[in-house]
């Protein structure tokens, strides 16, 4: 199918991101870790550098979706709340195993399931957080974490009373959420809903608004396995990006890092077609978006911490 304004219709399997996965499970070497105490909270920041380089490094995709500001947003988060969590990084933690899983790829899951499960319990780890939708099913679903609490980021940031301080120009955004399917509706147990939204109305200038289906109804945003792309994923993706331009959206907001890459991807596109962008509001995580509200540093600098728990509304009326 010859489309006239992109050219060749796409199918994006994305074989050699699968495949250097894949590899990393082959090496079953612990690696040497050094534990001075347990780590009460583990903030595993999941595949964003793979992402990152896929978005980087193939022509075939468009956008200037940055994923590591997920990682530097949900630090600076962390800390906001009173959290200095220990990074489970790449250099000794692998892939979570969630694509490996639904390809069917059992065995290469299990090795790295078991290799995971080995670092985390070496580490002593009580709460291991995740700012990744696929992550936080595989890890509380596809996982035997047994005595590890496992929780997304919006629920840490919900429970702890995150408190972001007064906007300084007072404009108000409309602001819209897509569900991650995995986080949601293809969650059995401990789905996440209202954490996000209540996140959001948080933010003293933000309308919560919502697209047409949302929650439990919620429809995909297009995307299958890594990356994967061709013409039908990308028109799942923009009628999910149509609703949110009629309902004349601020920004569009997710907490799956495939979801930002297709629509992110979507939204550069489009700005490509006769006319001019298309598009006017900004798609980002869920993280980006509150930790872009928070006092000091900006996001990707080094995370500053804002009192914990601190109401700034109820401090300026002289409030405990």
């Amino acid at each position: 199918m010859i489309d006239p304004v992109y050219g060749p219709a796409r199918s994006i399997p994305h074989p050699i991101l699968f495949r250097l996965l894949d590899a990393e499970a082959e090496d079953t070497k612990m690696p040497e870790i050094k534990v001075e105490h347990p780590a009460e909270f583990a903030y595993y920041p999941g595949c964003i550098d793979y992402y990152d380089q896929e978005m980087q490094f193939s022509h075939l995709n468009f956008g200037e979706t940055d994923h590591g500001i997920i990682f530097d947003s949900s630090v600076k988060l962390l800390k906001a709340v009173g959290i200095e969590p220990t990074i489970l990084d790449r250099s000794f933690m692998k892939c979570c195993g969630h694509d490996q899983l639904w390809q069917g790829k059992v065995d290469v899951f299990q090795k790295m399931r078991d290799h995971n499960t080995r670092v985390i319990k070496m580490l002593g780890v009580k709460t291991i957080v995740v700012s990744c939708a696929e992550g936080y099913r595989t890890f509380k679903l596809d996982y035997k974490l047994e005595g590890v609490a496992v929780k997304h980021i919006t629920q840490v940031l919900y429970e702890r009373g995150l408190r972001v301080p007064p906007s300084k120009d007072g404009k108000r955004i409309r602001v819209a959420f897509q569900d991650p399917c995995r986080s949601g509706r293809q969650m059995p147990v401990d789905p996440i809903y209202d954490e996000p939204r209540d996140l959001i109305q948080r933010v003293d200038n933000a309308d919560l608004v919502e697209l047409k289906t949302f929650r439990a109804d919620a429809q995909c945003c297009g995307v299958a396995q890594m990356m994967y792309c061709n013409d039908k994923t990308k028109g799942i993706t923009d009628l999910r990006m149509k609703e949110a331009a009629e309902l004349e959206v601020d920004y569009l907001l997710t907490a799956c890092p495939k979801c930002l890459t297709h629509f992110g991807c979507m939204h550069h596109e489009n700005s490509w077609k006769p006319g001019g962008e298309r598009y006017k509001f900004r798609v980002l995580d869920i993280t980006h978006f509150l930790a872009e509200r928070l006092e000091g540093s900006e996001v990707g600098a080094a995370p500053s911490v804002l009192p914990v728990a601190v109401d700034p509304r109820r401090k300026a009326s002289g409030g405990s």
